[in-house]
């Protein structure tokens, strides 16, 4: 059986300088979920907005720098090995599934999400990334709505779309 602690890919170089990156792009392992139910508390529903737009920005400059370092390969094999590492490092099992390509709209389900509700500021960790990677991916400005976690299936799920209603 392989440990829990055998996650992460980090490469020789990696370790000697003692970070973690993925296809040049560094990555932390934390949890952000306590830092969510402080923001929460400290700001109310304005932590809300103060989590989407950091992670909206991690996701959106994330995905731009995964892209800029590997010329080679299309946004759709990069898009794929993100989902890929997703399980790796900690965010669950992610499936997507484009509903649409004009105007955009995609269908986030994570199964084993490290988020266990859609409550205050934390439903946008894993949306508002999501809607960073995408509006990267589709060159369109999009957002997160239609958060839902389903306890029995211990999966979270939102869409990814254009901002109108």
């Amino acid at each position: 059986m392989q440990a829990e602690t055998d996650v992460v890919e980090v490469s020789r170089s990696d370790r000697e300088k003692c970070k973690i990156s993925f296809h040049g792009v560094r990555a932390l392992v934390t949890n952000p979920v306590p830092a969510c139910d402080k923001i929460d508390n400290m700001f109310g529903s304005g932590g809300e907005v103060i989590i989407h737009y950091m992670w909206f920005e991690q996701g959106h400059k994330f995905f731009d720098q995964m892209l800029q370092n590997s010329p080679h390969k299309t946004k759709g094999e990069m898009l794929k090995e993100l989902i890929d590492v997703q399980p790796r490092a900690g965010w669950g099992k992610v499936s997507i599934t484009i509903v649409r390509n004009n105007p955009p709209a995609v269908e986030i389900v994570v199964k084993n999400p490290p988020i266990k509700s859609v409550k205050g500021s934390q439903k946008r960790l894993i949306g508002s990334f999501w809607a960073g990677v995408f509006t990267r991916y589709f060159d369109r400005q999009l957002t997160c709505k239609n958060f839902s976690y389903n306890a029995e299936k211990d999966e979270f799920s939102c869409l990814v779309t254009i901002d109108r209603v």
